[in-house]
């Protein structure tokens, strides 16, 4: 045989062992909400199939884990987070960043800086595809990359070029789903 199992691309191994993904739900504190409900996580997943689930034990609706801002987070191996947000409009100190801005925007945001404060408005679906994508989507690109790595406690390249490879896999998987 010339060819191992370790030796085949990402797409074919993920398509010989497909998965169900686990989501799990703990309630969302007064004045947060969970954008994306396991529903629409389930059918993202489905969408997208054994390439982005392979490896994947669970997705779960989580509280924030402390102060500041946070979408997601994954926990190797294989746990992606979705954290609560506040209930829009948001309201948040300071101004935003240029790279900021851009990506709230392209979420489909309205944001309107002001002199001390940024709000940040979330029409229709918006906030839940922002979850979807700029969370999820990009955890998994997370995922993907230590996963097909065979990485599970070190990271497989650097910080910054994994953040690179994350979103760059988000912006795949939002272009894509436009059939979604």
């Amino acid at each position: 045989m010339s060819r191992t199992l370790h030796t085949d691309p990402y797409h074919r191994r993920a398509a010989r062992r497909p998965a169900v993904v686990a989501v799990r739900v703990r309630a969302a504190r007064p004045g947060f909400v969970h954008p994306a409900s396991p529903a629409d996580i389930r059918r993202l997943l489905a969408f997208f199939g054994p390439a982005a689930t392979y490896g994947l034990r669970a997705v779960e609706l989580r509280q924030r884990p402390g102060p500041g801002f946070a979408v997601a987070a994954l926990r190797v191996p294989g746990i992606v987070r979705l954290f609560e947000q506040p209930e829009p409009p948001w309201v948040l100190p300071g101004r935003l960043g240029p790279p900021d801005l851009a990506r709230l925007r392209r979420a489909g945001a309205v944001v309107s800086p002001g002199p001390a404060a940024t709000e940040v408005g979330w029409p229709g679906h918006s906030l839940r595809d922002f979850v979807l994508f700029d969370g999820l989507m990009h955890e998994i690109g997370h995922h993907v990359v230590q996963h097909a790595a065979n990485r599970h406690r070190t990271a497989a390249m650097r910080t910054a070029d994994h953040e690179r490879r994350a979103d760059a896999y988000a912006a795949r998987a939002r272009a894509e789903a436009t059939r979604w």
